[in-house]
């Protein structure tokens, strides 16, 4: 899978019920709007075709102690399931969330890919940097990819060495980025449940 790919996914996996909404809300604007005349000789409306509905689900989710376990078919009924692990990140009271990460992969043979959803409000050029335990001595550093109206997303490659190192983790990381002022802030990260929810993301691929 090429890096655009999978910029792309994670993205698409993230904000897909936004995009539904703005789909749906463009199509409602566009349409014509009926012509005067005489309401009584105007022919009725055709019967809509019955629209045939999957036998099984469009999109599952799981929930693993603080992680979830998502699915979701991207294009048809006949295309493979896209699943990620995702944590979000909300401060207590609010409903935004301040941060996403979401493990995952398009297609079964690809390598695992951890993606970051931060504030749009960061400091270029920076990076992401996410750490399990107080003295992790090699934390996972994701370069930024883009930034749209909702967040900016920065994503990298972990490596099976350091999932295995994160699943045996019983200590909370944390996730480390520079904002817009030139502050280096930190955000808990649970691994409360990782464990679990990267064994379901795995049977996904059988």
């Amino acid at each position: 899978m090429t890096t655009g790919r999978k910029k792309a996914s994670s993205i698409r996996h993230l904000w897909m019920t936004a995009s539904i909404i703005l789909i749906s809300a463009a199509a409602t604007a566009q349409a014509p709007a009926p012509k005067p005349g005489n309401t009584l000789a105007t022919a009725p409306a055709a019967t809509p075709a019955a629209v045939q509905v999957p036998a099984e689900p469009s999109v599952t989710t799981a929930s693993f102690g603080d992680w979830t376990l998502r699915c979701q078919r991207l294009d048809s009924a006949k295309a493979p399931r896209v699943c990620e692990v995702a944590l979000v990140l909300q401060a207590q009271g609010q409903q935004t969330p301040i941060a996403q990460i979401a493990i995952g992969r398009m297609a079964a043979a690809d390598p695992l890919r951890i993606t970051a959803v931060m504030p749009v409000s960061v400091t270029f050029p920076s990076s992401v940097q996410i750490a399990i335990g107080d003295k992790d001595p090699k934390p996972l550093d994701l370069p930024w990819r883009r930034c749209i109206a909702s967040g900016c997303f920065a994503d990298a490659q972990p490596g099976e060495d350091m999932l295995k190192q994160w699943r045996k983790a019983g200590d909370a990381g944390r996730i480390v980025f520079r904002d817009a002022a030139g502050r280096d802030l930190t955000l808990p990260l649970s691994t409360r449940g990782l464990d679990p929810a990267l064994d379901a993301l795995a049977k996904e691929r059988l």
